[in-house]
Order: structure tokens, then C-alpha cells, then sequence
């Protein structure tokens, strides 16, 4: 068995979006009580690593600008399968109406909301979620304009 020693690759991700029509997005009062919810009376952290610095909300299934586009139908089930908090299990049938209900938010540091190498906003799913995995310590994405670091073993 051949053994691919530790590496960095680099990769540019590329999207072509059909954002449609909508209103200029504001802050609703379903957002900012969802977000108070999670952030102060559940206490959650950033879901990936637990910080509870510089936390932000993120639409998680469906991005707030593409709900003119989606069936909330299929939104409840993709809820029900990415369900970070639990949140269907006390009324798993009950519609998702509106992007900012809490079943569609997940907080986040700003670090894994929004960083152009660690953020949700720029890399992959698959490469995004394994952060969350990652053994303690070890580092699965890398900040090129960082200074280099070693490479686990």
C-alpha cells in the first residue's frame, strides 16, 4: 500500500448562482428573536469549533436570497436531515415558511462564516463540515497568506 504523505493543495471553487428576483434583504423581527434564542438562551457556540466569539447566524439550507426559488416542502426535509440542534424532532412535520426560522440557522463564528479560507461562504460542504471533525490540533484548511505552518504527521 502506497502512503500519500501530508500536503497542501490549493483549489478555486467556481459557482454560477440564479439568484432570483427578491427585496433587498433587512433583518427581521423572526431573525433577530431566532438569533437571540440561539445565541443567548440556548447558549450554542459556533458550530464547528464552539467559540463563542464573533458570532453570526447562517441561513443553513437555504441562503435568505434564494427563498423566492425553493419549495419549503423540500426545505423541511432538507432540515430534517441537516437538523444541528434538534429542532424537528418536537414537530417534525410542521412547514419551514420563512428563511429565518430557526431550523434554517446555524451559528457560527465569523471565522467559519465568512473567511475567504475557512468560511462557509467559500469552500466546500464536505471540506467546511470536516473542520468540526478535525482531531484537536489538526488543521484541515490553511490560510495561504498565513505563515506556513507544519503539516500534521
Amino acid at each position: 500500500m502506497t502512503i500519500t504523505p501530508a500536503h497542501e493543495q490549493t483549489s478555486t471553487l467556481h459557482e454560477a448562482i440564479l439568484y432570483p428576483e427578491h427585496l433587498q434583504r433587512t433583518e427581521s423581527a423572526e431573525f433577530r428573536e431566532n438569533k437571540h434564542h440561539l445565541v443567548h438562551d440556548l447558549s450554542l457556540g459556533c458550530w464547528i469549533c464552539g467559540s463563542r466569539d464573533q458570532l453570526e447566524i447562517h441561513h443553513a439550507s437555504v441562503e435568505w436570497s434564494l427563498w423566492g426559488s425553493v419549495d419549503p416542502a423540500k426545505v423541511l426535509e432538507t432540515a430534517k436531515a441537516f437538523d444541528p440542534y434538534g429542532f424537528t424532532a418536537s414537530d417534525p412535520n410542521s412547514p419551514i415558511t420563512s428563511p429565518d426560522d430557526a431550523r434554517n440557522l446555524l451559528v457560527l463564528c465569523a471565522k467559519h462564516h465568512r473567511h475567504p479560507y475557512f468560511g462557509v461562504h467559500a469552500i466546500s460542504m464536505p471540506i467546511w463540515v470536516s473542520q468540526r471533525s478535525a482531531k484537536d490540533g489538526v488543521e484541515i484548511t490553511a490560510d495561504p497568506t498565513a505563515q506556513a505552518k507544519q503539516l500534521p504527521a
